[in-house]
């Protein structure tokens, strides 16, 4: 049976695909409120704050990338994650920091009872911040913190780890280990934890603590905090930050053509729907982006709701914009969640350009016309462990250089803490 689905007006949590990455299109009290959302869902959520750096990071490693995309959000912590959005026409309406986020959340805590617990930076630091924070927001409740030894991911006694975070029970765990430890850790151990929501901070409680200053208000409303920071550390960041440009240069103008140069212009359209067992098949229209988008994400929901797969028939679709292929990325979220898998079938070669140029296309099963994914689809409708987890077990840690303190895949080390 195939069925029209009338669009949905867009939600505000739409999602935007920037540099292979679905970042979420917040404010900080919409954030917020959806993490308060979250800690009574009854599952385990991770959430990333993502800069160029991380960005970067995710371009460069493949399994760090999806480990990204798993994430139920992924906010914007850099300013040229705005930049970049604009650029593609589809504006990011608001950065959500880390070291902005950490307070939000304390003011939760006080009012609902949340219990927090850090996980990583210096004993020094945590210790700090916790105090700074206890100070600003009576009533916070800390259940905990802990700054394990310094040791690359495969040596970490990640037992013990879980064993302390446990016995606090937090409602929302803080992982400071900096980009990407923090992220690989928290997707290796996501089936152990028992907090519903663990959340990336990198270097947020240095500042927060005040063994890093950070910009004052008029440095950041012009968008400049990341040239304040690199004042304070031009030894460590300049290199970074030298190399973080070099990654925003090569992605934006191939990604940037590849959206342009589309055929067509953007129509409104509809989604036609068929349902088939364990299959539902989702129709896109001529241009997958807007109001369509809203329709996406709430079929990918039905579909994860009823344990099914899903196709995603691109026939009719010509042209493809940053928040089309952000609803991509969400309804593989959400179906691969439960174990399901997502195929992208009869795509035109324009359109697989775009999602090869937005380093999105490997992340993708691809069918060269729905009947063949339905065969694909019919063989084996369950796919567990996930590709990702099936990639951490073979995940050998790059070795870190002692004097830059990073790995070939990026991971900073600051305040002697951030390493992979």
């Amino acid at each position: 049976m195939k069925w029209t689905v009338a669009n949905m007006t867009n939600s505000k949590l739409d999602t935007v695909a920037l540099f292979g990455m679905p970042i979420t299109n917040v404010t900080m009290s919409e954030a917020v409120e959806r993490i308060d959302t979250l800690v009574h869902s009854g599952r385990a959520h991770q959430i990333a704050t993502a800069n160029l750096d991380f960005a970067r990071n995710a371009l460069k490693d493949p399994f760090l990338q999806r480990v990204i995309c798993e994430c139920t959000m992924v906010v914007p912590d850099g300013a040229p994650m705005i930049w970049a959005s604009k650029l593609f026409g589809m504006p990011l309406r608001e950065r959500v920091t880390g070291v902005d986020l950490i307070p939000e959340l304390c003011k939760l805590s006080a009012e609902h009872g949340y219990g927090i617990y850090l996980l990583g930076s210096s004993e020094a630091s945590a210790l700090r911040a916790m105090e700074v924070l206890k100070e600003r927001y009576p009533g916070v409740r800390f259940v905990g913190r802990y700054s394990p030894p310094i040791q690359p991911i495969d040596k970490m006694d990640h037992d013990d780890l879980i064993r302390r975070i446990d016995e606090a029970a937090p409602d929302i765990l803080l992982v400071a280990f900096g980009n990407p430890k923090q992220e690989i850790w928290a997707h290796r151990n996501r089936s152990r934890i028992k907090a519903p929501v663990t959340i990336g901070i990198g270097g947020a409680l240095d500042m927060i603590g005040g063994s890093l200053k950070r910009a004052p208000k008029w440095v950041q409303k012009l968008q400049l905090e990341w040239f304040y920071r690199m004042a304070q550390e031009p030894t460590r960041l300049l290199p970074r930050y030298v190399h973080d440009a070099i990654a925003l240069f090569r992605y934006l103008p191939l990604g940037f053509a590849a959206l342009r140069l589309q055929p067509g212009t953007a129509n409104e359209g509809r989604l036609s729907v068929t349902v088939d067992g364990g299959l539902r098949i989702v129709e896109t229209p001529q241009t997958l982006s807007g109001d369509v988008c809203a329709s996406m994400k709430r079929q990918a929901e039905l579909a994860a709701k009823a344990e099914q797969s899903l196709i995603i028939d691109m026939t009719l679709t010509t042209r493809v914009e940053a928040d089309g292929i952000g609803c991509l990325l969400e309804a593989r979220r959400q179906v691969q969640a439960v174990g399901q898998k997502i195929w992208l079938a009869s795509m035109s070669n324009p359109v697989r350009r775009v999602l090869q140029f937005s380093a999105v296309a490997d992340l993708f099963r691809m069918a060269a016309t729905v009947a063949d994914a339905v065969r694909f689809a019919s063989n084996n409708t369950v796919d567990k462990p996930s590709q990702s987890s099936r990639m951490m077990a073979a995940y050998t840690p790059a070795p870190i250089n002692q004097h830059t303190g990073t790995s070939p895949i990026g991971a900073a080390k600051v305040s002697g803490r951030y390493i992979l």
